[in-house]
């Protein structure tokens, strides 16, 4: 069984973060549109409203007049708007979800340890700055620590250097040098952390 090329998309990432969203676009268009009736129904409440149809001749106030032969007339396309309006808000929130749940993801990622892990956003993605800030973080970082790990390094063979000789007749340059070489290795790791700001300073 051969593996298809095409991957399907997965347009519910953060479920709960888009369900809200998708939620308040539709809530906000439903609400605009309650609160255009409501000022076209108070600007027009004095008014009546003569309607013709089927042979038989309305009259009515405005607002109510207005608003069942929309209901009446367009309720098809109140449906369809709103669908399209969903679809819309769901293509948007994934734009918003993804790159967050991929950012999320990444800092978990961080908190454990593990700084190879490269963010990929998509071209038409939100968040593509904060992706490529982190991506340097972890890679400024784990620079840092390649420095620290080596002068570790450094330090462990110098120190083994130093118990192999025999102290009695160890010369007195040999121990300065192994000395100097250690505190060298020291001030380069003091260098390093000074860079970081630590939590409780």
């Amino acid at each position: 069984m051969t593996n298809s090329p095409y991957k399907r998309r997965n347009y519910f990432i953060k479920k709960n973060f888009q369900g809200k969203l998708i939620l308040g676009y539709f809530l906000l268009m439903v609400g605009s549109c309650f609160l255009f009736s409501i000022i076209l129904a108070a600007l027009s409440a004095d008014t009546l409203t003569v309607v013709y149809q089927n042979n038989d001749l309305q009259l009515g106030q405005t607002p109510l007049m207005l608003l069942r032969q929309v209901l009446t007339a367009h309720w098809i396309f109140i449906i369809l708007g709103g669908a399209v309006i969903l679809v819309g808000a769901m293509l948007i929130t994934h734009r918003v979800a993804g790159p967050l749940f991929r950012l999320e993801r990444a800092v978990d990622n961080m908190v454990t340890g593990r700084l190879d892990d490269v963010i990929h956003l998509r071209e038409k993605d939100e968040g593509k700055e904060i992706a490529a800030k982190l991506n340097q973080f972890n890679q400024n970082l784990s620079e840092k620590i390649r420095q620290i790990d080596n002068c570790s390094k450094n330090i462990e063979v110098l120190l083994s250097q130093h118990s192999m000789k025999d102290s009695s007749a160890a010369r007195g340059n040999d121990i300065q040098s192994v000395h100097a070489q250690i505190t060298a290795q020291n001030q380069t790791l003091q260098s390093i952390t000074k860079t970081f700001q630590l939590v409780d300073e």
